[in-house]
């Protein structure tokens, strides 16, 4: 089988880091739709490399893929904070919408994993997407009031390019989990800044359809996707959540995670 076309580094802002790589389907396994694939890290690592494998996985179902970078964070420069990122995937999103790409434009989904899940459910929320989010950070409000007194630490830095399956945090690790957090909103935060930044608390009647995966005992708490569940149902949004048993990752969970998110993506976005 031919292999697949890939355009890379395509301007989609005026940032040296508003760059995306497409990935295009195969002429005879073309379905018309198209998803934006985020990359993890914690926002302050991580490059769409990393998502080099996923994006081939939505490609072997047919779909036109946009894998975007973004700004990274720097809390002690003060630099590129939330919601900067946020805003950049915004940009992704007018780009895929206004280009000339083939697709239906009423079929596009967001997916991402760890801070890229966060990322694609605020495009659910602000854009109305429907996304798929494994692991995604959603809560963090809800983190620093369960736990007031956290001392946050740094984790050695992953690879930039390396594979984000092959990423494993391998269970909780409440203090870097506490340290993305505070990078991301600038260190010097307070109870509005969490507030303003946790995701959840922007859902809302228009808010995309969510499938929300998460494993029982990783680094992000599981009881996140049930708080989102929650909210979701309240406001009659369509929601789906799964449960994985151990405390693998984001992407790391592949095996078990990507059948029910093929599946899901088809049937909502009617493939």
């Amino acid at each position: 089988m031919n292999e697949i076309k890939v355009k890379r580094d395509i301007s989609y802002g005026n940032d040296t880091k508003n760059k995306l790589d497409i990935y295009f389907p195969r002429n005879e396994n073309v379905n018309d739709a198209a998803i934006i694939d985020i990359h993890g890290g914690g926002w302050w690592q991580g490059d769409k490399a990393k998502e080099e494998l996923m994006a081939r996985r939505f490609v072997d179902d047919g779909y036109l893929v946009f894998v975007p970078n973004y700004r990274l964070a720097d809390g002690n420069l003060k630099q590129n904070l939330y919601p900067t990122p946020v805003e950049d995937i915004e940009r992704v999103v007018d780009f895929a919408l206004d280009s000339n790409y083939n697709f239906n434009q009423k079929k596009l989904g967001v997916f991402g994993s760890s801070s890229g899940g966060n990322l694609a459910v605020e495009m659910a929320t602000r854009r109305g997407l429907p996304t798929v989010s494994w692991s995604g950070l959603l809560d963090f409000e809800g983190f620093f009031k369960a736990h007031p007194n956290i001392k946050s630490k740094k984790r050695v830095a992953i690879g930039k390019n390396q594979l984000s399956s092959e990423i494993d945090q391998d269970g909780a690790d409440d203090a870097y989990y506490a340290w993305c957090i505070e990078n991301y909103l600038g260190f010097d935060i307070n109870r509005k800044d969490l507030h303003e930044a946790t995701v959840l608390n922007r859902f809302n009647e228009n808010t995309g359809s969510l499938f929300l995966i998460n494993s029982n005992n990783e680094f992000v708490p599981e009881n996140e996707i049930e708080v989102a569940e929650a909210i979701m149902i309240a406001n009659n949004r369509p929601v789906k959540k799964l449960v994985v048993e151990g405390s693998r990752h984001g992407e790391a969970y592949t095996d078990v995670a990507w059948e029910p998110t093929k599946m899901w993506f088809a049937k909502t976005l009617e493939i």
